[in-house]
């Protein structure tokens, strides 16, 4: 491996628990933000039925 590759394989490995807990929240965010869209969209749904009964 060049010294670059070696560089920045150190420089990952250094900083990893730091870049596994950066996607850990970006996973959560992007869960919670899915489930509120779902819910909206399931409401939306739901009044727009009542609504044509109704």
């Amino acid at each position: 491996m060049s010294q670059a590759k070696v560089d920045k394989y150190k420089e990952e490995k250094k900083n990893r628990k730091k870049l596994i807990a950066k996607e850990k929240r970006v996973r959560i965010i992007w869960a919670v933000i899915g489930i509120v869209v779902a819910v909206a969209l399931i409401l939306f749904i739901i009044l727009s039925l009542l609504n044509n009964i109704f």
